[in-house]
């Protein structure tokens, strides 16, 4: 849509261009003269207009009839552009290169680039600022209900489904956008997803970061901003991908990802983590456990002999330790039946021998899942306190030697492994932090009170 008064100033445009040309100039100096004043009235009248229907338009925008002010935008938005397309063609339409040859021998390139063409690219910058001003006007109107309706289906209770709740946003967003890409160019409407899609992001950011919320909250997010990124592509007819994934898109999805998870693939990913630590750790700082394990596929039997430790640290007054190694199957979940066992304690020995052997009955479906691990933690007996730690040790279980049927072998042939003795982090672990926030998870405040209580002994065994 455009305003009679944009035709109309265009076809005043037109008309001068038409009256230059049947003119034909005889002299070059004073048509290069003349050519410098029609330039310079065409983009003064070009940025008057501009000027004038700005102000008719914050006038109505005071008025506060949301309709008409949209409309009013969208036509003073089209009106300018229009102007600039008219600007951006007058050095074709006059034939500035055909005068620029007829004056080349009284005129430099440098001066003819310097009167003309930078007085013509002035305004034609200005009237993108002004475009983008408008645009971003245009935005703001949308962006306080944008606002309201995410803030809204954040709020919806966890009973109702992700889908019901984003309804009131797209019926929102549909209408709006479609009556914008029918009332602006493509260019400016791209300009408008641009800016509202960075607010819809800022938005998601903002309400992702409420602390203490379930998992089916950030699920309503995680829905929310999946469907905003389709409505804000239309199949190929909005925003480009590359654009719709800046990094705050990549960053909100993966935090999304993370909080909407359950508790278990959350212990999951914790246990995912502590295995990736102990595969790139270097140091045997806090000593080191040397073990075999393997899966016995025919009795469907975890093997595993515990060799040694060595190098542990002296956690006794007396300037060594009693140490003994716990054996649990990680996470508690995926083998409920499973209980933990212990080798033999070892009296003050900082390099124990134990030469044991455990079977644990589990199946290989339960040792392939992510994160099923063998964990080994080395205490130190304390027959009047808790037991110190000395530190743990994890097992990947989905690539053991024989779990896959086809691989028989037995435990005599099993290489050693020496697993170097990590520490649990004391504090700032992202995992551990959202499983405390789930107050009423009995399951979660169990195994972060247990991670916690690994952490702090970690810490005193430090000292």
């Amino acid at each position: 849509k455009h305003s009679s008064s944009t035709v109309d100033l265009s076809t005043c445009y037109t008309q001068i261009i038409r009256t230059w040309l049947q003119l034909e100039w005889p002299e070059p100096e004073e048509a290069f003269m003349i050519m410098v004043k029609f330039t310079e009235d065409m983009c003064r009248i070009a940025l008057t207009y501009c000027a004038l229907i700005k102000k008719r338009a914050e006038e109505i925008a005071i008025q506060g009839d949301e309709g008409n002010v949209a409309n009013k935008l969208c036509v003073v938005v089209n009106n300018i552009e229009q102007l600039r397309l008219v600007l951006l063609k007058l050095p074709s339409q006059l034939d500035w290169e055909r005068l620029e040859r007829k004056t080349a021998h009284i005129i430099g390139p440098e001066q003819f680039q310097h009167t003309l063409h930078n007085q013509l690219d002035s305004a034609v910058a200005c009237l993108d600022r002004e475009i983008r001003d408008v645009v971003q006007a245009l935005a703001q109107k949308l962006e306080a209900d944008i606002t309201k309706h995410i803030r809204a289906l954040s709020a919806c209770s966890d009973s109702r489904e992700p889908g019901d709740c984003i309804i009131p946003l797209m019926k929102f967003l549909e209408a709006s956008l479609q009556y914008m890409n029918e009332n602006l160019v493509q260019e400016n409407f791209n300009s408008l997803l641009t800016l509202l899609w960075a607010h819809v992001l800022s938005v998601l950011t903002d309400v992702c970061k409420q602390q203490g919320t379930s998992p089916m909250y950030y699920k309503r997010l995680q829905f929310a901003l999946k469907n905003l990124e389709l409505c804000f592509h239309g199949e190929g007819c909005g925003l480009p991908l590359e654009d719709l994934h800046p990094a705050i898109f990549t960053a909100l999805e993966s935090e999304l990802e993370l909080c909407s998870s359950s508790s278990r693939e959350l212990i999951q990913q914790y246990f995912c983590k502590r295995i990736q630590q102990q595969q790139g750790a270097t140091t045997e700082k806090f000593g080191a456990v040397t073990v075999k394990v393997m899966y016995c596929h025919s009795e469907q039997k975890l093997r595993v002999e515990i060799l040694n430790a060595v190098n542990l640290i002296p956690l006794d007054s007396n300037g060594s330790s009693d140490p003994f190694i716990q054996l649990t199957l990680e996470p508690r979940h995926m083998f409920p039946a499973v209980e933990a066992r212990t080798t033999q304690c070892k009296k003050n020995d900082l390099h124990p021998l134990f030469d044991e052997v455990f079977e644990f009955l589990v199946s290989p479906e339960q040792c392939e899942q992510e994160g099923a691990c063998l964990l080994l933690t080395v205490f130190d007996y304390d027959a009047l306190r808790s037991n110190d730690l000395e530190g743990e040790a994890f097992v990947a279980l989905h690539n053991l030697p024989g779990l896959k049927e086809e691989d028989q072998t037995d435990l005599c042939r099993v290489t050693q492994t020496r697993l170097p003795l990590i520490y649990p982090k004391p504090s700032g672990d992202q995992l551990l932090q959202l499983l405390e926030g789930r107050k009423g998870d009995k399951e979660a405040q169990a195994f972060v009170k247990i991670r916690k209580q690994r952490a702090k002994q970690s810490k005193e065994a430090q000292r």
